[in-house]
C-alpha cells in the first residue's frame, strides 16, 4: 500500500492544459515538495485564495473617463437649464429648442442636409418641416 486508508478511493481524470501551464504546474510543485496531482486538488479545493494577490478587475471607466464624462454631463446640465415651471430663464423647452437648433446648423453644415430633413419629416410628419428646413438653411448660410 501506499499509505492511502483503505476505504478511500482513488479516481483519475485527466486535464488539459499547455505545455507552458503543464511546466509551471511542475515548478510550483516541485517547490512545495508535493505531487502534481496533490497540488492540482489542493489548490482547487482550497477556502484560502492563493498568496500571489490578482489585480482588481478594472472600473468601466478609469478616474481620467469618469472625470470627462461628469464636466460633459454637467455642462450639458447647464445648457439645458431649470425644469420649466420654474422661475428660472430660459427653462427646459427652450433649452431642447436650442439645442436642435444647433445640432441641425452642424447636419447642414456638414453636408447632411437631406439627412436633416428626413429626420424633420419623421418627427414632426407636417407642413413644419419644410418651414424649418428653410429657416436652418438661411441660417447656416450666413
Amino acid at each position: 500500500m501506499t499509505g492511502r486508508r483503505v476505504e478511500e478511493r482513488v479516481t483519475m481524470h485527466s486535464i488539459s492544459c499547455s505545455r507552458l501551464e503543464r511546466e509551471r504546474i511542475r515548478a510550483c510543485a516541485e517547490r512545495e515538495g508535493v505531487s502534481m496531482s496533490k497540488l492540482i486538488v489542493e489548490r482547487a479545493l482550497s477556502r484560502n485564495p492563493p498568496s500571489k494577490a490578482r489585480n482588481p478587475p478594472r472600473l468601466v471607466l478609469g478616474p481620467e473617463e469618469q472625470r470627462t464624462l461628469l464636466e460633459t454631463v454637467t455642462a450639458i446640465g447647464e445648457t439645458v437649464g431649470p425644469l420649466e415651471g420654474t422661475n428660472d430663464a430660459p427653462g427646459f423647452a427652450e433649452s431642447l429648442r436650442v439645442l436642435f437648433e444647433i445640432r441641425l446648423d452642424a447636419m447642414t453644415r456638414t453636408g447632411r442636409h437631406k439627412t436633416m430633413v428626413r429626420l424633420l419629416e419623421q418627427v414632426l410628419q407636417d407642413s413644419r418641416a419644410a418651414r424649418i428646413e428653410e429657416e436652418v438653411y438661411e441660417r447656416t448660410r450666413s
